[in-house]
């Protein structure tokens, strides 16, 4: 049985506004949208700076690969704290002070002339990428909305698509007028006028302690060590989380490199890579939307085999730009829908009470999938020199991931549905 807290007495229903949510709500639906979009454009926007910064400053990609993973080492054991300070004080606080160190960050990213300066930097930005990302943007969605609960985290990670598909194509472009360096010094003034805006929009203390009845009653003063660590549910999504992340991450990195050793442009590259997370920003909302009516471990289910598939594709030899096409197409709702629905699993078994620790704690395991996934692929392409075998590995790792993902769907639910509060 999977543990819940106590549900709270029932709160009085806000007034109804749009879809039956209030305008607050869709208001910090919007600023959350931008938040999450600040994290996943530096880690996966700007992918088509990699090449250039490698070879302007004549590192290997294994060494690129060494000084990212320190940022997302920072980002895996500062999450779990954003988590807990996002359920005691709420999202605004938290989300501002991630963009001001991803804004300082990032400016002082696109100074550096060695490695030693690309990991004093990363100090600064994985603790933002840790306090901006979906471990708040998600506790505040889910604690402000009632009833469109899948609607709205879809909107969440499937505008996160939208924004970033831009930021990959724009990164592009910028990078044949302005260089890479160019490129992230607009990044880094893009995040510092973002934290001013969430100063501004949200609400002190937005999110923190409102839960929906049905949800666990929330406690600021909860622990993470009062997080339900025993139950198998929690586990079981964990290991389809390490193996999904790790799977996706390297697409985002490596595609783009990918691509022009095939023998295709950078423009060509950015496309189908900007198709794939156009695509995904509506087929995010589409999975919210079917968890509203179903469950949400089973779509997940089907997510991980979608993965599966498109992982199959990347290294079948003789696959031409517009298969390519096709692939982005598939693979865009697939890689959105398993990272919307990490959250509205999570709510599922758990309720929205103590998000912030959950996903905070969940995004440990996910940057951890993240740095190893990063790492292998990096290694294997400069032992083999093809992308062909990093691609058949992971095919491997996604069939393996069908396994607890399986078992999950299978484990009983408490009677209070966390998904659908009365």
């Amino acid at each position: 049985m999977v543990a819940r807290t106590n549900p709270p007495p029932r709160a009085a229903a806000p007034q109804a506004g749009f879809l039956g949510e209030p305008f607050r709500a869709w208001l910090a639906l919007g600023i959350g949208v931008l938040a999450v979009s600040a994290h996943s454009a530096l880690s996966f926007g700007m992918s088509p700076l990699l090449t250039p910064i490698t070879d302007e400053l004549g590192w290997t990609r294994s060494q690129y690969a060494a000084a990212t993973n320190l940022r997302l080492l920072l980002l895996m054991l500062v999450a779990p704290f954003a988590g807990q300070l996002v359920d005691r004080f709420g999202a605004r606080a938290v989300m501002a002070a991630g963009a001001a160190a991803m804004g300082i960050g990032t400016l002082g990213l696109a100074t550096v002339t060695s490695l030693g300066q690309l990991y004093a930097i990363s100090l600064l930005i994985g603790p933002g990428q840790a306090c901006i990302g979906s471990v708040a943007g998600s506790a505040l969605v889910l604690r402000l909305f009632r009833h469109r609960r899948g609607v709205a985290i879809g909107v969440l990670n499937g505008g996160d698509n939208l924004i970033t598909s831009g930021v990959h194509v724009g990164a592009a472009a910028l990078l044949l007028d302005f260089g890479w360096r160019g490129t992230l010094t607009t990044l880094g003034a893009v995040y510092l006028t973002l934290g001013l805006l969430i100063l501004v929009v949200l609400r002190a203390a937005e999110g923190a302690g409102e839960t929906a009845e049905g949800d666990g009653a929330p406690d600021p003063r909860a622990r993470l060590g009062d997080l339900p660590w025993r139950e198998p549910a929690l586990w079981l999504l964990i290991a389809t989380y390490v193996l999904v992340y790790a799977f996706i991450t390297s697409v985002g990195i490596h595609f783009p490199a990918f691509q022009r050793d095939l023998g295709r442009t950078a423009d060509e590259a950015s496309y189908v890579y900007g198709l794939s997370t156009l695509v995904g920003a509506f087929g995010s909302v589409a999975i919210g939307w079917l968890t509203e009516r179903t469950s949400a471990r089973a779509a997940l289910l089907v997510t991980v085999g979608g993965l599966a598939a498109t992982s199959v594709v990347l290294w079948l030899p003789g696959v031409t730009t517009t298969a390519f096409y096709g692939w982005a197409v598939v693979y865009g709702v697939v890689n959105a829908g398993a990272v919307a629905l990490l959250a509205l699993v999570l709510n599922e078994l758990f309720g929205a009470g103590q998000m912030g620790r959950l996903m905070g704690v969940a995004m440990v395991f996910c940057m951890a999938g993240t740095i190893a996934g990063n790492f292998l692929s990096a290694a294997i392409f400069d032992h083999y020199g093809s992308y062909v075998r990093v691609w058949e590995g992971y095919t491997g790792l996604m069939l393996l991931a069908l396994v607890p993902a399986a078992l999950l769907r299978r484990i009983a639910l408490p009677g209070s549905h966390a998904l659908h509060p009365s």
